[in-house]
């Protein structure tokens, strides 16, 4: 049996995430293979010297997975790190840096489809970025859009490779877990391609239970998100409701917070956080969005976090 769990890359996902992966013999990790990975393990280097040369968004959630991740490894679980679009992107920006042309990397059959992907995704990011503090806020919102599809693309092609990749890991009758991040979920049909209709594959979101004890929704997913995986299912999304998703997500970015949280007060910081903005976003119109993307375009989070919840309290009151 396979089993799929999605989850985050935060803090106050550890203990859930231990809890599922106890139970499998084989735990496959959503990064590529990286140095000293194995030394880390087995005790050989620290789990402080290790995390520093991975440089990580989420230092303290790392540190505790490596933790986790050795007590499995000293109780006789096989731990793999498998992501082969990383790794071959990886090995790009390897090429690059050792002179070899675009030309030269993109006529290797093995990285053409990843660097055309990364590609299309780096220029359509590139171009928001470039419209985000001035552009015009329909010009801001079809940068979303584009990006959104060229992220797609990329997210297709991600799972497809690492699909493959675990399906011809897996044997039958073991017991493999499967770390992927909510976004991710089109792995789930592809792995399905590529073992069969035999063994049974078991998909299991990991924080549900807390969210839907805070009334969250959507599996706490924000609107860029969404839009995301619309493109990735459908290939296509309703264009009113592309402009909105787009609209809301300028919105979600200003007031979502980004370093990592740590537990204290509340368990769950990060979860609060993204359900606190989702209903705020959720409740704005997209001339609301015009309107108050404006007035915080520019602004530091924390003031944009007070000047949205002052807008829409004032926009409720006057409904």
């Amino acid at each position: 049996m396979i089993t799929i769990g999605f989850s985050s890359h935060q803090v106050e996902a550890i203990p859930f995430i231990h809890r599922q992966m106890e139970r499998h013999q084989v735990i496959v990790l959503e990064e590529p293979p990286s140095p000293h990975f194995s030394e880390m393990l087995n005790g050989s280097i620290s789990i402080d010297d290790y995390a520093m040369e991975l440089d990580s968004s989420f230092p303290e959630f790392t540190r505790q997975m490596c933790v986790l991740l050795r007590e499995l490894h000293r109780g006789g679980q096989v731990v793999l790190q498998v992501e082969p679009y990383f790794e071959r992107l990886l090995q790009i920006h390897e090429f690059l840096a050792s002179g070899k042309t675009a030309e030269e990397i993109s006529g290797k059959p093995e990285f053409r489809a990843v660097y055309e992907a990364e590609k299309k995704a780096t220029a359509a990011l590139i171009s928001y970025y470039s419209v985000s503090t001035a552009g015009a806020f329909s010009a801001v919102v079809e940068a979303v859009k584009i990006f959104a599809r060229a992220d797609a693309l990329r997210l297709t092609l991600r799972e497809r490779l690492r699909a493959k990749a675990i399906g011809s890991l897996y044997r039958p009758g073991e017991l493999m877990y499967v770390e992927a991040g909510y976004i991710h979920y089109p792995i789930y049909s592809y792995l399905r391609q590529e073992i069969g209709k035999g063994p049974k594959i078991k998909v299991v979101y990991l924080l549900a239970p807390v969210i839907r004890k805070l009334k969250g929704k959507r599996r706490n997913m924000g609107p860029g998100d969404i839009l995301t995986l619309h493109y990735v299912f459908h290939n296509k999304a309703r264009e009113d409701m592309a402009n909105l998703l787009a609209a809301r997500s300028l919105i979600y970015i200003k007031l979502i917070e980004k370093e990592e949280l740590l537990p204290g007060k509340s368990r769950t910081p990060h979860i609060e956080d993204e359900i606190e903005v989702n209903r705020l976003v959720d409740r704005l119109n997209f001339n609301q969005c015009r309107e108050l993307f404006q007035q915080i375009r520019l602004s530091k989070r924390e003031q944009a976090v007070e000047m949205s919840r002052e807008y829409v309290r004032i926009m409720e009151h006057r409904a």
